[in-house]
């Protein structure tokens, strides 16, 4: 009986030795994997300066595209986690000429959002970095007495005034009909993503100056 406990205990003992070994022996690869699917982040902005075509008095605008490309080995297979469009820019003729402008996003595969879908004031915007994680929203005003943007008047949230310079979420854009921003993650990261700016109305007219991207690759699952 005592050598039966005996045996048993050896192969106990043997068995926690393989597990500490296999521990030991296994951590460093385990931490070496750990760090090759660490996330990336990719950003740039660019400089089109390019005239919005002004709205037709009747038919579908013709808008103005402008494109940046994720491009890289380190992009490969990686989707997004995090998306904003920064510092997008445009500058009006005179008046309310901000107010005709419609803006798009559209991703290499295709997927297609609203990135401000319905009127806001000023002759021009921006620079404006769009970012769902900011605690601000827009405030469709001069003096942010009043919020007509999409937010209840005497929001605390909604301090983003004309001309709109500055960093803000979507509420207040009128994109979320298409998801908003974050409705790119998920999307592969690497390709040619487009910008496209419609001018909806005859009359007033803006340029496109500038705009951006700032993409973090999703966390791995682990």
């Amino acid at each position: 009986m005592q050598g039966r406990r005996r045996a048993a205990s050896i192969g106990v003992m043997a068995l926690a030795l393989c597990t500490a070994l296999a521990l030991v022996l296994g951590g460093p690869a385990e931490a070496k994997k750990m760090k090759k699917v660490k996330t990336v982040v990719f950003a740039q902005s660019v400089s089109p300066n390019a005239a919005i075509p002004d709205g037709p008095t009747s038919g579908p605008a013709t808008p103005v595209n402008s494109s940046i490309t994720v491009s890289g080995k380190k992009f490969k297979g990686k989707v997004v986690g995090d998306l904003d469009v920064t510092g997008l820019r445009t500058t009006g003729s005179s008046g309310n000429a901000a107010r005709d402008l419609r803006v798009k996003l559209i991703a290499p595969n295709g997927r297609t959002i609203s990135v401000i879908g319905r009127s806001i004031g000023s002759t021009s915007i921006g620079p404006l970095t769009i970012d769902d994680e900011s605690p601000v929203a827009i405030c469709d005003s001069n003096t942010g007495t009043s919020c007509s943007g999409g937010t209840p008047s005497g929001d605390p949230s909604a301090t983003l005034i004309r001309p709109f310079a500055g960093t803000a979420n979507s509420l207040g854009l009128g994109g979320q009909g298409s998801g908003g921003i974050r409705a790119m993650n998920g999307v592969g990261m690497k390709g040619t993503w487009t910008l496209e700016v419609y001018d909806n109305n005859a009359g007033l007219t803006s340029v496109l100056n500038g705009w951006g991207l700032k993409i973090t690759s999703a966390k791995p699952i682990t």
